[in-house]
């Protein structure tokens, strides 16, 4: 079934900003408008501002093409073979044709999208860039192409019910890798086994769980004092580093099912935590409990950061939370809004959704961070898969 809210809010945005048209080749963006999420970054879709939007996808993926487009007509090409014309000529071509036959004057375009989520084929992202553009300026020559990057951010900011749905389903998969970490985490364990033993059973056990097709962890576990110290950084790195009785392990989980996404954290400790370890850690419970009751539509974004914070700071721990309490994500492990930081403009609007993972970090014990995927609901705040927070 299409996601009608979807086209529509879609279309009235574009209205708005007078555009005709919308060329999108980022796999986020093809598989918000069309359903699909492709498998390599390839794929065009033309979505216009009235009529049929149509996808432009090579044909060696048929099958799972036509398994997931919604209210969108595929165009299929030969591609990957070696009397396969090249692609860029063929796509160019395909949308000139499409061009001839509706004079669109005002085209949409993604030339703003410094970061971006992958593609199924993570290890090889095709992104747009130069030729991109070139190839839309040449398919498209009588039209003015206009940067849609920031109305295509804004209008994923908030999420429709059935990209809910799906979120849900993405979150709920990740509780399979939150359970392999809170049973697997014991002493003698390296962080590269760990990040290995979650990956693995969320890949096993989540594809195919309510449907889902594609389903991919990304696992970081750092290990110890000197290493979970420095687990308030974006990425760390999972070393062989062996957990020792007393330590702490912290699990840093990005998910992606079908290309929507869900980010999690659990912090555990092999043996019996510390009096200091456990004051950290009911703390940061405390902090994020505090911080997901603040939300609700309307609320600054500031708000719900500062909740988070004073809590932490009255606990007499302030200076070992360096980073926000939280960002927007979906259709991307991390998106640029809302963002729950001190200095944050953001407000909160029903169907936004957003991390919350508040953290302390200490040299003498380790760092300890809880995070959970939380929506922004007409009555508050939901979590999506929620799942036990304890530090034994």
């Amino acid at each position: 079934m299409p996601d009608q809210e979807r086209l529509n809010r879609m279309r009235t945005a574009m209205e708005s900003a007078q555009l005709d048209a919308l060329v999108l080749r980022l796999p986020e963006n093809v598989l918000l408008l069309s359903g699909y999420w492709p498998m390599i970054g390839s794929a065009f879709l033309i979505f216009p501002l009235n009529g049929t939007p149509t996808c432009i996808i090579p044909d060696c993926y048929t099958g799972e093409a036509l398994a997931a487009l919604r209210s969108t007509q595929p165009i299929f090409f030969p591609y990957g073979l070696v009397a396969s014309p090249p692609p860029t000529d063929t796509i160019r071509r395909l949308a000139s044709s499409l061009n001839g036959a509706n004079a669109w004057r005002r085209i949409g375009y993604e030339a703003n999208f410094e970061a971006i989520a992958p593609s199924w084929n993570s290890a090889e992202s095709l992104v747009p860039g130069t030729d991109t553009f070139s190839l839309i300026q040449s398919a498209f020559p009588d039209a003015t192409l206009v940067d849609a990057s920031a109305l295509l951010k804004k209008e994923r900011r908030t999420k429709t019910q059935y990209e809910i749905s799906r979120l849900e389903i993405a979150s709920e998969i990740s509780t399979i890798g939150l359970e392999v970490f809170q049973h697997a985490a014991d002493t003698g364990k390296s962080g590269v086994e760990l990040a290995a033993e979650v990956e693995r059973e969320v890949m096993v056990r989540g594809t195919g769980y309510r449907g889902a097709v594609r389903v991919r962890a990304y696992a970081q576990v750092t290990i110890g004092p000197q290493e979970t110290a420095l687990g308030y950084r974006p990425n760390v790195i999972s070393t062989t580093r062996r957990l020792k009785d007393g330590e702490i392990a912290l699990l840093e989980l990005g998910l992606v099912a079908d290309g929507y996404w869900a980010d999690r954290t659990r912090a555990r400790v092999a043996g019996k935590p510390s009096d200091l370890q456990q004051a950290y850690f009911d703390t940061v419970v405390r902090a994020q409990e505090a911080a997901i009751a603040a939300i609700k539509p309307g609320i600054s974004a500031s708000v719900v950061d500062q909740a988070a914070r004073s809590t932490i700071q009255s606990a007499g721990y302030g200076s070992y939370f360096p980073h926000i309490t939280g960002h927007g994500l979906g259709f991307g492990y991390h998106e640029s809004s809302p963002i729950l930081g001190p200095n944050s403009q953001d407000v909160l609007e029903v169907g936004m959704l957003t991390s919350v993972e508040p953290g302390i970090y200490s040299n003498a014990s380790g760092g300890i961070r809880i995070e959970d995927d939380v929506l922004v609901t007409p009555t508050g705040a939901k979590v999506l898969g929620p799942y036990l927070k304890s530090l034994a």
